[in-house]
Formats: C-alpha cells, sequence, structure tokens
C-alpha cells in the first residue's frame, strides 16, 4: 500500500473506530513494521510505551499498562493479530485499514446505463423533449409548428398495445392527437391529404417516415443524464 493511501484510510475510516490511544499504539506499530516492509514484528511493549506519544506536555510517552489494555481492544477490532509471547516481547502483525472487514465501505455500484431501446420517451420530460428535438419541432402527422408549451406526446400505436419507446412516440400537435383517436397513423395522414392538410409529397414523405419509425431508425439524440427510469410527470401527457 503507497503511503498516502494509507494515511486517507486511516484518516477516513480506520480513525473513527479507535479512541486516540488505540490510534497511538496501532500508528506505532505500523511505523516500526508494515510502513518498513515488515508483516510481522516482536515489541517489548514496557520499553516502547516511553516512546509512544513521546511529545506529550504531562509526561513521557504513554503508561504501560495503557498499551497492554490497547493492545486486546485493538485485536478485537480486527486491527492487529498477537501472534505469540516471545523472550523480547510480543510478536505482532499488523492489518491494513483495507486488510480489516468493515472498515473500507465498498465501492458505490453504478447501474448500468440504459440502452435507447428501455428508455421511456412518453413519461419522462427529458425524453419527450427529445422526441421534439427529433421532429424539429413541427406535428409529426400534419407538420405545423410546434413549441415546447403546445405540443404533445403521441403514441403511434395506442396504449395498451404500444409503447413508450422512441420507434411508437411522436411529437404531434393537440388537434392531431385528439383526430387521430383509435385511427392507425397511416390512415390519419391519408385523411390528412385527403383534407388538403398535406401534399401528396408531404403524404409520402410522412408514411416513409412512419416505417423508418418502427424500424427503429429514428433514434433521438440522446445524452446519459436523459437515460433514467424515474417518471416526472410536469409535462401534459396524451396518448
Amino acid at each position: 500500500m503507497e503511503l498516502k493511501q494509507f494515511i486517507e484510510q486511516f484518516q477516513d475510516y480506520l480513525a473513527p473506530k479507535l479512541d486516540p490511544y488505540e490510534q497511538t499504539v496501532y500508528l506505532y506499530i505500523f511505523r516500526h513494521s508494515r510502513l518498513l516492509g515488515i508483516d510481522e514484528i516482536v515489541i517489548g511493549f514496557k520499553s516502547a510505551a516511553k516512546r509512544m506519544a513521546w511529545g506529550r506536555r504531562d509526561k513521557e510517552g504513554l503508561s504501560v499498562d495503557t498499551v497492554y489494555q490497547k493492545l486486546p481492544s485493538l485485536e478485537s477490532k480486527g486491527c492487529i493479530k498477537i501472534v505469540s509471547n516471545e523472550n523480547n516481547g510480543l510478536r505482532i502483525r499488523l492489518r491494513l485499514p483495507d486488510e480489516i472487514p468493515g472498515i473500507i465501505p465498498p465501492p458505490a455500484t453504478q447501474s448500468p446505463p440504459l440502452s435507447i431501446e428501455e428508455m421511456d420517451f412518453f413519461e419522462i420530460p427529458e425524453n419527450r423533449a427529445l422526441i421534439l428535438e427529433r421532429e424539429e419541432h413541427h406535428c409529426f402527422y400534419c407538420l405545423r409548428a410546434l413549441t415546447v408549451e403546445n405540443y404533445v406526446i403521441e403514441h403511434v400505436v395506442s396504449r395498451p398495445a404500444g409503447s413508450n419507446g422512441y420507434r411508437n412516440v411522436v411529437a404531434a400537435c393537440r388537434e392531431c392527437n385528439n383526430r387521430k383517436n383509435d385511427s392507425t397513423a397511416e390512415d390519419y395522414v391519408r385523411a390528412l391529404y385527403r383534407e388538403s392538410f398535406l401534399s401528396a409529397t408531404e403524404l409520402q414523405d410522412r408514411l416513409l417516415k412512419l416505417g423508418r419509425l418502427g424500424n427503429g431508425e429514428l433514434k433521438p439524440m440522446v445524452q446519459a443524464q436523459c437515460a433514467t427510469m424515474n417518471p416526472a410527470r410536469t409535462l401534459p401527457l396524451q396518448s
């Protein structure tokens, strides 16, 4: 472990679980073992206690009793392992913060981004706006100019059979949304042609666009932040 990483993990995660004396003993053992690349070390704590917290004003170091009280406590918290009691002292194996179970929280997991085929373009305002942009702010059926205030999102195939995916929703004016009712989109644009709302060229273009829409060729320009599944009904919903 790099020293920078150790300091960050100790300060952020381990130190809050230790009292000041436990921190002092733990860091002393670290200083003389893992910092030097040594896995286990024999420490005579009767003499070592005097060198712990050397800069205390009231007295030199910690008391031996305090140190020996904190060693079992550190072991119970998984910070150290007392391997054996030897002639020169206790053999200690110190665990780094990321080696102690439960100290370092697991990294936050992020849900994989939704594919465009999974996204809801009817319920979610940000995604609805993308359909309006795809239609270049014109009604998909009659080509009337639309604004963010007067458009609705229309299902090409009405629910429950139709989905909220980009292949089945278009931006439309309120009049077309109301007049289309249960008609198929193909029948409706032909009716608009018969009523002179569309020219012959526009009719052929609308029929071509309906085919491309169903084939998934008219994808809206999706940004990562729009791929959400939390509906927020702040714009008018029409079917």
